[in-house]
């Protein structure tokens, strides 16, 4: 689809039609295309948790206090950022080197700006800022291919993060329910604040 029909089509969908399903073949292309979202380093600190049985969706509707749209989806897809961002600090400088972003002997020096230490506040920054790149990414790909999509904000952290089994070093940034819209029940596109209000330039 072109990009602008896609931007302009693309809806937060709270009408699902319940009890379809999706291939996960589907699901898998998804987050492929996902993961070539921009990242910093190129690090790429995100990982997916596919749900996609009904009693785990049902479970996690509860957690998102009983959303009907997240219990009537067809999957959701976690996107979750991972804290360490230096994890694959060898696998990234190698492929810098083979590449030609950086030579041998410069890979000291990114090593050091990769993996050095950070206050827990500023690592969970980094991996969500990361993470939620490929959260928009997602949504786009899924809607282009022919899915309905909700970015899910409401829910219990805590109880997702157990729910999921999360590690301690990873961070829980957005629950994305998808399926297939129920035509005709969405509401008119609520309006978008006007270009005014949103630019300012050279300052604040």
């Amino acid at each position: 689809m072109e990009f602008l029909k896609l931007i302009q089509k693309r809806r937060a969908c709270h009408h699902f039609i319940p009890e379809m399903s999706i291939d996960d073949k589907d699901l898998i292309k998804i987050i492929e295309i996902a993961a070539m979202s921009p990242s910093g380093y190129n690090a790429q600190p995100w990982e997916f948790v596919i749900i996609r049985e009904k009693n785990n969706i049902s479970k996690a509707a509860e957690i998102a206090f009983n959303q009907a749209h997240v219990a009537d989806a067809s999957a959701l897809i976690i996107v979750l950022g991972d804290m360490n961002i230096g994890r694959n600090v060898d696998t990234i400088l190698e492929d810098w080197v083979k590449l030609g972003y950086c030579t041998k002997e410069e890979v000291p020096v990114y090593r050091n700006s990769i993996a050095k230490v950070r206050s827990p506040e500023k690592r969970k920054q980094m991996a969500l800022r990361n993470s939620m790149l490929a959260c928009m990414t997602l949504i786009f790909a899924a809607e282009n291919m022919g899915y309905a999509t909700c970015p899910i904000m409401g829910f219990s952290q805590w109880q997702m993060e157990e729910f999921i089994k999360m590690p301690k070093d990873r961070c829980l940034a957005l629950l994305v329910a998808i399926g297939y819209e129920d035509k005709g029940k969405e509401l008119q596109r609520l309006p978008r604040k006007s270009i005014e209000e949103m630019i300012y330039w050279e300052h604040f």
